[in-house]
């Protein structure tokens, strides 16, 4: 119970803190273009105060996630032997994982070091959005998405890189997004998948789409209920999962029986992100006109949509082929925030009320599940600190 209710109060806390200071400098700015002045800068004390606690809060934690004892194990190999457990990590990430270590830093110095990162590019795509930021500071830290951040570290580096690249795609500067593209597969070669991504908005929609998101959605569910068409895919996705540092979780998924791979999966985790991407479609023809002036809108919600649609294809499968897909997870949390906002401006209490359980639900859930299980199977969600 100690465990759970302090994991609850940290969660809490961090997410109500940098919520505050969203709230702060968004109406800071908004009262200032009101009186006929510019944007506030990105180094404003409330987004400096937003990255410190976030940062703080990441390089304390220990044991939070399910891959922290892969990267705290691979740091003190390289700290102690010169070398990792494992070969095939990207060269950039696997050079600052050798900078660090070889300067003795502490290992919270490794953990702050890429939960900067991850912040101060979030923050960074969010500087002509700050009327954004109190709603990511609640989605961040008591939905889904710091848990899996903090666990997948450098999926969710390219994750929050790629909101800024979609800005690269709504400008046309393929070059500079292929250049960036490279950088981004230097620390998770599954970026490699960012290239036909930057063609996804220049398709033409027809004239009259309205209904076109939901027969899309309907369509993958409903395959994604019966995932066995997969199994044609099997003897062809081999080179590919290769190309994509996932051959060795490959082959041991071929090693195994496959039908331990199509398991049901419809839970809350599943079904509240499932009901936000539903109330985001109804809305977006209002939140288009609304945000007219934010030309990046409709390419995010492109990839927002998209994101749910390959998510519920291969939800029943097993995550190594869902991966590709949470490439553009972040993109689907900045368009989350954008209804969420759209609703609270418009004063539609009743789906503000829906979206905001559906997406501020997650830490409480799991700390009631790892409360009421005897398995430590919910362990990784609770935050631990390695000061005490």
């Amino acid at each position: 119970m100690n465990e759970a209710l302090f994991s609850l109060v940290v969660y809490t806390a961090t997410a109500l803190v940098t919520a505050g200071l969203g709230w702060h400098v968004s109406r800071r700015e908004a009262d200032r273009l009101h009186s006929g002045g510019g944007e506030l800068p990105l180094l404003s004390w409330e987004i400096v105060m937003i990255a410190l606690v976030f940062i703080t809060v990441s390089s304390l934690r220990w044991l939070t996630s399910w891959d922290y004892n892969m990267y705290y194990g691979y740091y003190f190999s390289m700290q102690s032997l010169g070398e990792y457990s494992r070969e095939n990590f990207e060269p950039l990430f696997a050079l600052v994982t050798y900078a660090i270590s070889h300067l003795g830093a502490h290992f919270s110095i490794y953990f702050a070091f890429w939960a900067m990162i991850q912040i101060l590019l979030l923050l960074y795509a969010m500087r002509h959005r700050k009327a954004l930021l109190p709603w990511l500071a609640l989605c961040i830290f008591l939905g889904p998405y710091y848990i899996f951040w903090m666990g997948f570290i450098r999926q969710a580096i390219v994750e929050t890189m790629f909101v800024l690249m979609v800005e690269l795609i709504v400008r046309r500067k393929f070059w500079i997004y292929l250049l960036v593209t490279l950088v981004a597969m230097g620390i998770h070669r599954m970026c490699i998948l960012f290239i036909p991504l930057y063609f996804v908005p220049l398709i033409p929609m027809p004239k009259h789409r309205r209904w076109l998101p939901f027969g899309l959605l309907a369509l993958c569910f409903g395959l994604g209920c019966f995932p066995q068409w997969l199994r044609v895919l099997f003897d062809h996705l081999g080179r590919f999962a290769d190309l994509l540092g996932y051959g060795h979780y490959y082959r041991l998924f071929m090693s195994n029986d496959l039908e331990y791979a199509f398991r049901n999966i419809m839970g809350p985790a599943r079904l509240c992100p499932l009901l936000t991407c539903l109330l985001m479609m109804w809305y977006y023809p209002a939140m288009r006109s609304k945000f007219s002036q934010d030309p990046y809108i409709p390419a995010m919600f492109r990839f927002a949509v998209l994101y749910m649609c390959y998510i519920n294809l291969f939800a029943n499968t097993t995550q190594y082929l869902t991966r590709p897909g949470e490439l553009m997870r972040t993109v689907f949390l900045v368009m989350v925030c954008y209804t969420i906002h759209f609703l609270w401006r418009e004063r539609r209490w009743l789906p503000f009320i829906a979206i905001s359980l559906f997406s501020f639900y997650y830490v409480f859930y799991e700390m009631a599940k790892a409360y009421l299980s005897p398995s430590s199977i919910y362990v990784p969600a609770m935050y631990h600190t390695f000061l005490f």
